[in-house]
């Protein structure tokens, strides 16, 4: 491997990428589904300030936001509570409630309620958004036999890893433009948080995202890799991203360990990501440190070893 070709494969990567029109696609739908994340949390707000201006003629329109923002959030609390319970179960013990009544505690009181909630939302949906914008790392030129070229310049182990780098770089880019138009619409829309602690936990909340990414985009140019076609490598990276949790829940239903089976992706502990204890955020990453690892291990491997 080549470490200057690796820069210079990236480069051209993250900048073709951009411009393509799959690229170009991902960005939109990435910021779209941002917003409408951020509208569909901050409406009812609006709603609810508005009904409690009419019931109190003479409230603050800031005064207004603050008690409805202070209402939602009271309900909410037990449907996140519920969320970040391990394994969503409907009956916990007295510890794993009130450990989760603690995590919740501290996400929408401790934090901004709004974006953590906006972040929590970003964080199931996120991988799925991400599949759209990783399918075709090499499916396409694999299909195509357009790879052969670039193998009388560059080695297998430059281009995989040198692809690789520039799709991340440009999720980082993206997640970042993202972060700050969530944020600035928030802001801007509705002034009820100080733009320091909004700004401070948008930025962490895109760290984290950013970290969660890392596995999903490996396992996507494992698959990019194992497949000629760009159809078959979307198709199968949506229905592994879809099924592992969705087969954990069916199987957790059934038969308890089987609800293990969400730790095979960061669906098991990505959560974990916005905890109040530093352990518990070190163990996430450290997971996600370790999928991305074999991921990508078993991507080069591919890789290097298939007919190109």
């Amino acid at each position: 491997m080549n470490v200057r070709h690796v820069r210079l494969i990236a480069s051209y990567s993250a900048r073709y990428s951009v411009r393509g029109g799959i690229g170009l696609v991902f960005l939109l739908l990435s910021l779209t589904f941002g917003l409408i994340v951020a509208h569909s949390m901050l409406q009812p707000v609006e709603i609810a300030a508005a009904e409690f201006s009419k019931r109190a003629r003479n409230a603050d329109q800031q005064e207004a936001r603050e008690r409805a923002l202070e209402v939602i959030t009271e309900q909410a609390h037990p449907i996140v509570a519920w969320m970040l319970t391990p394994g969503g179960s409907a009956a916990p013990d007295a510890a794993t409630k009130a450990a989760a009544d603690d995590w919740a505690d501290y996400l929408l009181q401790d934090r901004p309620a709004l974006l953590s909630a906006i972040f929590l939302i970003l964080l199931f949906g996120w991988p799925f958004v991400l599949a759209f914008g990783a399918f075709d790392l090499f499916a396409g030129d694999i299909g195509s036999r357009q790879l052969r070229y670039q193998l009388l310049r560059a080695d297998r182990s430059s281009i995989f890893f040198g692809r690789l780098l520039g799709l991340l770089i440009t999720f980082v880019c993206v997640l970042l433009l993202l972060g700050v138009t969530v944020t600035a619409y928030m802001g801007l829309k509705l002034s009820v948080y100080s733009w320091p602690a909004l700004l401070g936990w948008s930025a962490y909340g895109t760290l984290a995202l950013v970290v969660v990414s890392l596995p999903y985009v490996a396992l996507c140019a494992w698959l990019s890799v194992s497949f000629g076609s760009s159809f078959a490598s979307l198709t199968f990276a949506s229905l592994v991203i879809g099924g592992v949790p969705l087969f954990a829940m069916l199987g957790r239903s059934q038969w308890e360990p089987a609800g293990y089976l969400s730790y095979v992706l960061p669906w098991g502990f990505q959560t974990r990501l916005f905890h109040h204890e530093p352990l518990q955020v070190a163990l996430a990453v450290g997971g996600c440190a370790l999928q991305t690892a074999l991921f990508t291990w078993l991507g080069h491997r591919k890789f290097t070893r298939r007919d190109l």
